[in-house]
């Protein structure tokens, strides 16, 4: 009998007590059990470890410790996770329903690939928005100029393909996600699909990343550092415009409505 596949989840956090309880509840709900489920945690003060402490019962490991940012953070989860596949799941994001990792493991199933991505819903004062995307390769990804078509919440990554990638670079304070994915759809030899799945629930609010624009600031060091500049300005404004109108038209009828 076939041993049901392990999907590690991680969350890291730190002060996060607003959303965590949710993002928590929304892994341990899951109808599929097989799931190992890290919360690593930067010496929080406020009530995050009184959340995690509640509910402990339902996560595999987590540790309260210092750390150098949340990517650091995430190095440490991946160093001890045992799973087949790995999904980084923000502190104040949700996986999009209780079936979402049942339905991602029939897909996995039929064809062991390397890495998966999927789209996302996104949550804004009260209301979502659905967010539909496409496949996406290496090349798509980086001449969009930003990690949308693969967002890191709604990415898993193969356990031997994150053995062979260096981890998130710390030099990035805010962005290594993009170009850890970018790592993984450049990987020789390597394998990877989008399914047509809603993955996470990704929250946008005065404090996250993505509202701050803090994301910016790192945006251009990873453009130049996978080959951005090697482009001709011709294919470059090409791949943006009709990768950015392709993505408006398959979601022109997604509008935010209240949750």
């Amino acid at each position: 009998m076939q041993v049901p596949l392990k999907i590690t989840i991680i969350t890291v956090c730190k002060n996060s007590e607003r959303f965590l309880a949710e993002t928590i509840n929304s892994v341990i709900n899951q109808t599929y059990k097989n799931i190992e489920y890290i919360v690593i945690d930067g010496k929080s003060n406020d009530h995050t470890i009184d959340i995690i402490k509640s509910h402990s019962p339902h996560i595999s490991f987590w540790i309260s410790e210092e750390d150098n940012g949340m990517y650091d953070a995430i190095n440490k989860g991946l160093k001890i996770s045992t799973g087949d596949y790995i999904l980084i799941l923000n502190s104040d994001d949700l996986l999009a329903s209780n079936n979402t990792i049942s339905e991602v493991v029939v897909q996995i199933n039929k064809e062991r690939l390397d890495y998966y991505h999927g789209n996302m819903i996104k949550l804004k004062d009260g209301k979502f928005k659905k967010v539909k995307l496409y496949p996406t390769t290496f090349k798509q990804l980086l001449l969009s100029t930003h990690g949308t078509f693969v967002p890191h919440p709604c990415f898993l990554i193969s356990k031997e393909l994150n053995k062979i990638l260096e981890n998130y670079d710390l030099k990035y304070k805010y962005a290594s996600d993009y170009d850890y994915i970018l790592k993984t759809l450049f990987a020789l030899n390597r394998r990877g699909k989008y399914i047509d799945i809603y993955i996470s629930k990704f929250r946008i609010h005065d404090n996250s990343i993505t509202a701050t624009g803090k994301i910016n600031e790192e945006r251009q060091s990873i453009l130049n550092k996978h080959g951005y500049s090697h482009y001709p300005l011709l294919i470059r404004r090409y791949f943006y415009y009709t990768l950015w109108l392709k993505y408006k038209i398959i979601n022109i009828s997604h509008s935010y409505e209240v949750y």
